[in-house]
């Protein structure tokens, strides 16, 4: 077992977190304190797009939902009974996407068997996901989601329990577990590679709909035993950090080694990332504890059908106790630096930052990182962006577009913003009638002031249908917005400070522009007409992957519609 874990840390990373001043690498940068005097926060949730000064905190052993609204805690909306012993808790907070309308919040915690908190290893009854309803004051209305419970017949943590949860582009809720100590070779389990029939529960990414059931398209549905069907991954030792790249869909993770190997993944449907037999390169061979000390292959993997293994994107021989990852994904931060990679720890109090590739599935490794591991505190710290952050529970990119910062122990909430923050304008669109995801269609802006176009904004949406871009001249404008074949709309007084920001949801409802002409006419429907029974996705208008008679129903009964 690995002798530092998460909550039990050095005295000099502790102080450090807590009293030493956070740098940054980019001078472009500042940090600033959004709230200090918590008790171990974990993740935070903004209550609005809009709104950078509203959010829920949660405390890990308080079992504490706290808001805070202008920098100061204003109240405890939810008072959780937890168990807090070792890394058990309070940990993770999610936001349904149509939290605006039903109120929807889900909660990963470790649930005490005494009504009230408890540190004592007997007094945990489960990890579970719950799912409350905020109705303007406080969290009502417990509903459970999954269980993952006490099992006399197998080791039952106190540590690896994961906690992360997040909504997908997909509308799935995703959550990782960690392993509970299950599944060594003496009690062998499918989730830690050492057995092909027998099941942990945990150790493993699930993906569920909002509900609790388990989605049809998972990749392990076939399997007889509900706790393999609700997994998307598995293999999974321990992680403390979880995310989608909003510019492909695809699902990141980070996962704690034992005395060697933290790892960076890039998760796609059916992963197995090797745990308990392997951690780091599978080439690396390596051996610890837990594998009885063997050099074990991935074709020594348990395999399910649709299961594939694939090697961590990026590893540290030495582990950094690797926490929370964040896509930058903000026109706050340079090019250069917006949509990159950073990446929080535990054991050294480090941000570390990595440049994305072209198709933003791996890093940009160079130099003595190029074999996609960091060997020695040398290389470790070749992608270090900063120093002093303490324990790294949460980054998020929040509405005003800078990046937020958990720190455990330090009891803060930071913010990162530019020196010199660019004016920007942040959306989401809703694009009626057409399936799957918003991923890459092109949105066109305009800035107008009266009858003059001050800025034209091309752009394409991400997989969440949202958008951030630069704005040239603070102002007050009509924002006229096209996405793909839809027809325009347009938003008055849409205010834009020097220095500050704007959020607009933008509803397009009429579909059928194909020529982008912003008038559905003949030439629209020809151009249907002509790609019938194709895959063209110009003239697919529902995005169903076919043209056919629903996409030439939608020209018709839009049939002179302009915008």
């Amino acid at each position: 077992m690995r002798q530092a874990r998460l909550w039990i840390l050095s005295i000099s990373t502790l102080i450090s977190g807590m009293l030493g001043a956070q740098t940054l690498t980019d001078p472009s940068l500042t940090v600033e304190t959004v709230i200090s005097g918590l008790t171990q926060p974990i993740a935070i949730e903004f209550l609005r797009p809009d709104d950078p000064n509203r959010f829920f905190v949660i405390e890990r052993t308080t079992g504490r939902v706290k808001l805070v609204e202008n920098g100061v805690v204003t109240a405890t909306v939810l008072d959780l009974p937890v168990n807090y012993n070792s890394e058990r808790g309070l940990l993770g907070i999610a936001l349904h996407p149509d939290f605006a309308n039903n109120g929807y919040v889900y909660l990963y915690y470790s649930r005490s068997t005494t009504g009230g908190d408890s540190g004592s290893q007997g007094t945990w009854s489960d990890n579970r996901v719950e799912r409350y309803t905020w109705n303007g004051s406080a969290l009502v209305n417990p509903v459970l989601i999954v269980s993952f419970p006490y099992d006399s017949s197998q080791a039952n943590g106190p540590n690896h329990d994961g906690g992360v949860i997040l909504f997908g582009p997909d509308g799935k809720l995703y959550g990782v577990t960690g392993d509970l100590n299950r599944g060594r070779f003496t009690n062998p389990r499918i989730e830690q590679n050492t057995s092909s029939t027998a099941v942990a529960g945990v150790g493993g990414i699930f993906r569920l709909n909002p509900d609790g059931s388990i989605p049809a398209d998972n990749p392990f549905i076939a399997h007889s035993d509900p706790r393999i069907r609700r997994l998307w991954a598995y293999g999974i030792r321990n992680s403390f950090g979880m995310t989608f790249d909003a510019l492909t869909a695809k699902l990141w993770l980070t996962e704690n080694g034992p005395d060697k190997y933290d790892e960076i993944n890039l998760v796609e449907r059916g992963f197995n990332s090797g745990w308990l037999k392997i951690m780091g390169p599978d080439a690396r061979d390596a051996t610890y504890t837990e594998n009885n000390n063997t050099a074990f292959n991935a074709s020594d993997l348990v395999m399910l059908p649709n299961a594939y293994y694939a090697d961590p994107v990026f590893s540290w021989l030495t582990p950094i106790g690797v926490t929370s990852i964040c896509f930058l994904r903000s026109a706050r931060f340079d090019i250069g630096t917006r949509d990159q990679a950073v990446v929080g720890e535990t054991n050294n109090g480090q941000l570390y930052f990595f440049a994305m590739n072209a198709s933003r599935d791996d890093f940009i490794l160079t130099g003595a990182l190029a074999d996609r591991v960091a060997d020695s505190t040398t290389e470790r710290n070749l992608s270090r962006w900063g120093t002093s952050w303490g324990v790294v529970t949460d980054l998020k990119i929040g509405p005003d577009g800078y990046l937020y910062v958990c720190s455990l122990f330090a009891g803060r909430v930071y913010r990162i913003r530019p020196v010199d923050p660019p004016a920007i304008l942040n959306g989401m669109a809703r694009l009626s009638g057409r399936q799957g995801l918003p991923l890459g269609v092109p949105i066109t802006i305009q800035l107008k002031s009266g009858d003059t176009v001050v800025q034209t904004i091309t752009t394409t949406l991400d997989a969440y249908g949202r958008f951030s871009e630069r704005v040239a001249h603070a102002g007050t404008y009509t924002l006229r917005a096209k996405a793909g074949s839809y027809l325009s709309v347009s938003v008055p007084n849409v205010a834009i400070s020097p220095q500050g920001f704007a959020y607009r949801e933008l509803s397009f409802t009429v579909n059928g522009d194909v020529n982008g002409d912003d008038v559905i006419d003949d030439a629209d429907l020809l151009q249907v007409l002509f790609a019938f029974g194709s895959n063209d996705s110009a003239t697919d208008l529902n995005n169903d992957g076919t043209v056919d008679d629903a996409d030439l129903l939608v020209v018709l009964f839009n049939f002179g519609a302009g915008g």
